[in-house]
């Protein structure tokens, strides 16, 4: 399969399953908050928070796993891919140990760490204990995911993905409809997202050169293990800020927010809702970062370059689009969502999904893992984080979940300043101008054009039914933006172009 139709046809199906996980999540999390109540539920989001928190653990391994077995299989050098793999189980089981004992201490002491009732003391040490022992195995699977990652098998680890999103559904609607508890509900979401693992172990068994018997098996190789422990210690210094901006936000909210826990169930709402942009970001870096490490070890600059400015201007297109779509329906989506009491987070929903707009320099940032050159990233994110958190701790008590969308804003746009004004001109050597005005500014100008439009064409009619008029802004919204955007942005050519190359044989 060529690169660009690889890249293509794994971004298309990581989308679908991102739409896929979106959807489940937006018809399930209003019946479990009804069920439930909206300060239990809280404890739900706190549990996806910390354990999305201590993936922190990784220390960049998946980022340098996948550069490193990229170049190995292209180079065939199957010796090495093989001792990696086996020095990748052991270092994963290691720390999935070290977070079980982590889950574990915190279920001993669940009130010395957090703000709860005595009534949610049990439940949540109950989920905690669903956490530690679900821990290693998804920690050692990361390695087959690499690999997969590494094969360009990106389009069937997405399919596969949906899968999950769907016996996750099933498990929502059986723990409502049969009232089971929270923590037997939390049980059924921690299986689903494991069912995933055989169905991967088939496909890297069919398609992995070296039997799965011998890619699996613990043994530590330091010869082959520190060219990916060296790189990704680099890429650890930056995404531990990065990972922390995004992450220890909800935390902060449950210790400082003047709503308490409860803060945390409207951040929830408000991520799921922008969370089929979010994921993108994570979609395109997936997609893109194979073929990055292969054109940086070939030092194949043209490709690089094409990579960047076309990439980003196909990139900004999707995340504009669907930005500005959510955002101009906010009100009517949080209402169908959760109800008419919702409608008031419209305006921090917005805002968080503006910052999503600066996930366009995802081909940039792919370069930036790719090479490992970080050092000025990493200064960078210490100082944004150092900056945004603090903010976030203070606002709480007045703004409660807007304050984790403010600190957020301000994380991304000193993130996004600097890959213009350094990081893209001095280290990359890229023409930064060239990339914001030609790839980018096109797309968000004509998305804020088409979004203050929609909005305020339709503010005076007064339809009561949100669903129609949630239906008349997307497809008043959809029309101009495909018009503008095929009229300055894509032309119909090299739309065509790219369809023919993602269906192609």
């Amino acid at each position: 399969m060529s690169t660009l139709k690889n890249v293509l046809s794994g971004t298309i199906w990581g989308m679908i399953s991102k739409i896929v996980a979106a959807c489940t999540n937006f018809i399930t999390i209003p019946l479990l908050v009804s069920f439930y109540g909206k300060a239990d539920f809280g404890l739900i989001t706190l549990a996806f928070s910390l354990n999305a928190y201590l993936r922190i653990m990784d220390m960049g391994m998946n980022i340098g796993s996948i550069r490193f077995f990229s170049i190995w299989i292209k180079q065939k050098e199957w010796n090495k891919v093989e001792q990696a793999s086996q020095s990748s189980i052991c270092f994963y089981a290691l720390v999935g140990l070290v977070n079980a004992f982590i889950f574990l201490l915190m279920a001993a002491y669940p009130n010395y760490f957090f703000k709860l009732s005595p009534d949610q003391v049990s439940l949540f040490r109950t989920i905690l204990y669903v956490l530690s022992a679900s821990t290693l195995l998804n920690w050692v699977s990361n390695v087959i995911n690499h690999l997969l990652s590494a094969y360009g098998e990106i389009s069937w680890m997405n399919k596969i993905t949906s899968i999950s999103s769907v016996c996750s559904f099933i498990g929502a609607i059986i723990a409502v409809e049969f009232k089971v508890s929270l923590d037997t509900y939390f049980l059924f979401y921690t299986l689903s997202v494991l069912i995933v693992i055989p169905f991967n172990l088939y496909k890297l068994k069919n398609r992995c050169s070296i039997p799965l018997k011998k890619i699996l098996l613990p043994h530590w190789y330091w010869s082959s293990y520190h060219e990916i422990i060296k790189y990704s210690l680099a890429i650890f210094a930056m995404g531990i800020f990065q990972f922390s901006a995004d992450n220890f936000r909800p935390i902060l909210l449950e210790s400082y927010a003047g709503q308490g826990i409860s803060s945390l169930t409207d951040y929830r709402v408000i991520q799921t809702v922008s969370s089929l942009v979010m994921m993108f970001g994570g979609v395109f870096l997936q997609v893109l970062l194979p073929s990055v490490s292969k054109f940086d070890f070939e030092n194949d600059r043209t490709k690089i370059e094409d990579l960047v400015y076309n990439g980003t201007r196909y990139i900004s297109v999707l995340i504009v689009f669907f930005v500005f779509i959510i955002s101009a329906s906010s009100e009517e989506i949080l209402s169908l969502y959760m109800g008419k009491d919702y409608t008031t987070l419209s305006l921090w929903l917005t805002v968080w999904l503006i910052s999503l707009l600066g996930m366009h320099n995802s081909p940039v940032a792919s370069i930036v893992l790719s090479i490992g050159n970080t050092k000025p990233l990493v200064y960078m994110s210490a100082i944004s984080c150092i900056i945004s958190l603090p903010i976030t701790a203070v606002l709480a008590p007045r703004f409660n979940v807007g304050a984790a969308v403010i600190g957020y804003l301000i994380y991304v746009v000193m993130q996004s300043l600097f890959y213009y004004l350094y990081y893209t001109p001095k280290v990359l050597k890229l023409n930064s101008v060239k990339l914001f005005f030609t790839s980018f500014l096109p797309s968000a100008l004509i998305g804020v054009v088409v979004y203050m439009v929609v909005k305020y064409s339709t503010v005076n009619y007064h339809i009561e039914l949100p669903f129609v008029m949630l239906v008349i802004k997307s497809t008043l919204f959809c029309l101009l933006y495909a018009l503008l955007i095929l009229a300055f942005v894509i032309r119909p050519k090299q739309l065509q172009f790219l369809i023919k190359k993602l269906i192609s044989k």
